[in-house]
């Protein structure tokens, strides 16, 4: 049974929504008073970075803002083991909202606040991941320094991976609000009614920011945001196992896969790579799809609007784990096969992606704007070897052209994370050029 509605009716929802959006709406539109111009260069020419206009990345402690008022309003719906795990993600969100605001927040001061948060929730709660769902390997658990550090990563983890999959327009609080409603769905089958209410305020609050996020990005999440409600994500799966003994550990990792499966394999491609593990790059499966959207559809799609649509292709695929975590929430075996499963999908894609566009050269009828307005006013003969050329998903402009009052070829340069380009002249043939730029790459 659903117990939401019967007992609180909106109000909880509503409060949440207020909140968090008057919030983002005061941020976006006053972006001068949370942004300097140091932090406006940083972030538009930052490795990951999708968006081309500085924005403030305090959207996320609007969110939390309306969270909290509600969950204040309503405490007393709120059993204490919930309560105190919620709490313990002040540390957590400190550090993000310094990060956000200041920038001198190291990746590792962060993970470090994440573990301490998570490590305050099994203090204040008594809660730590009591079983994964499966027979006969759930035996370790019996051990109370298991479930400890299984527990310490499950949280910290969580909220490092949410933070992570924050890449695209809409991406990370869409994916929030799909576990967040997942959550509401197993507290109703479980007969759970504060998990229901935390998970819909929860909802609620982030809609409040995704209305100003998707599709146009005038705000974003920013490191407090991302990792509280990675916090909550993860301690409401936590405390609906403690409380559900039929409840499986996998089920609760299935609601998760998304943002725990990149992040995963991220440290691995790092590694492989020979990279830090800790240092963001352009590689991520988002990434992969917004690149490869942008050369299906050939320029079809303007590129403002280019960073939604991926989202919006994306989050069908993301539901599916988490409404499979819904479905086998008291069958950890099946689980397991859903994960092992959705393993697979998630590598097999990314690795024909990468490989379906790798080494490719693809025409453009138009020359990015950058380069038309550095040729405006000048006739020009541009090189058929022009275009977009994709290696390892990562795309350049490449233009080659002849200005009419010169006998030599430039080569222009134009990656796709800012608007700069780099320009080389003299030489003989287009051909010169194109080999120069290969020889570069």
């Amino acid at each position: 049974m659903f117990y939401l509605g019967l007992q609180q009716g909106l109000t909880p929802l509503f409060v949440a929504f207020s909140v968090s959006f008057g919030l983002c709406c005061f941020f976006a539109f006053a972006p001068h008073l949370f942004l300097n111009s140091q932090h406006m260069q940083n972030d538009l020419s930052a490795r990951q970075a999708q968006h081309k206009r500085p924005t403030p990345r305090i959207g996320g402690a609007a969110v939390i803002a309306g969270f909290f008022a509600s969950c204040v309003v309503f405490a007393p719906e709120i059993q204490t083991d919930l309560a105190m795990a919620l709490l313990a993600g002040i540390v957590v969100f400190g550090v993000g909202l310094r990060e956000d605001l200041h920038r001198d927040m190291s990746p590792m001061v962060r993970l470090l606040a994440a573990f301490i948060s998570a490590a305050m929730a099994i203090i204040l709660s008594g809660a730590v991941v009591p079983r994964f769902g499966i027979p006969y390997a759930d035996g370790i658990f019996s051990f109370f320094v298991v479930g400890v550090l299984v527990t310490l990563l499950w949280s910290a983890g969580t909220c490092h991976a949410l933070n992570l999959i924050d890449g695209l327009n809409g991406l990370a609080s869409g994916y929030s609000m799909l576990a967040a409603a997942a959550y509401f769905a197993i507290g109703g089958l479980t007969g759970n009614s504060d998990v229901q209410l935390v998970s819909a305020t929860l909802f609620a609050a982030i809609f409040g920011f995704f209305v100003l996020n998707w599709p146009y990005g005038r705000l974003f999440l920013g490191d407090a945001g991302a990792y509280v409600i990675g916090h909550t994500l993860a301690w409401l799966g936590i405390i609906l196992l403690v409380r559900d003994p039929m409840g499986a550990g996998l089920a609760a990792i299935l609601i998760l896969f998304w943002p725990v499966a990149d992040t995963a394999f991220a440290i691995v491609r790092r590694k492989l790579l020979e990279k830090d593990t800790d240092q963001p790059d352009r590689l991520h499966f988002h990434h992969v799809v917004a690149r490869s959207l942008r050369l299906l559809m050939n320029k079809e799609i303007s590129p403002v609007m280019l960073n939604s649509a991926a989202t919006l292709l994306l989050l069908p695929v993301i539901a599916v784990p988490v409404l499979s975590g819904v479905i086998f929430w008291h069958r950890g075996i099946a689980a397991a096969v859903a994960i092992a499963v959705f393993i697979l999908l998630f590598l097999g894609t990314y690795v024909f992606s990468v490989g379906a566009f790798k080494g490719r050269r693809l025409v453009y009828g138009e020359l990015p704007a950058v380069v038309q307005e550095q040729l405006n006013g000048f006739q020009v003969e541009i090189s058929p070897m022009s275009g977009l050329y994709v290696s390892n998903s990562l795309s350049t402009y490449v233009t080659i052209i002849k200005k009419e009052d010169r006998s030599t070829w430039s080569l222009l340069i134009n990656n796709d994370t800012n608007g700069d380009y780099e320009a080389y002249e003299g030489f003989v043939s287009d051909s010169d050029a194109w080999r120069y730029f290969c020889d570069l790459k």
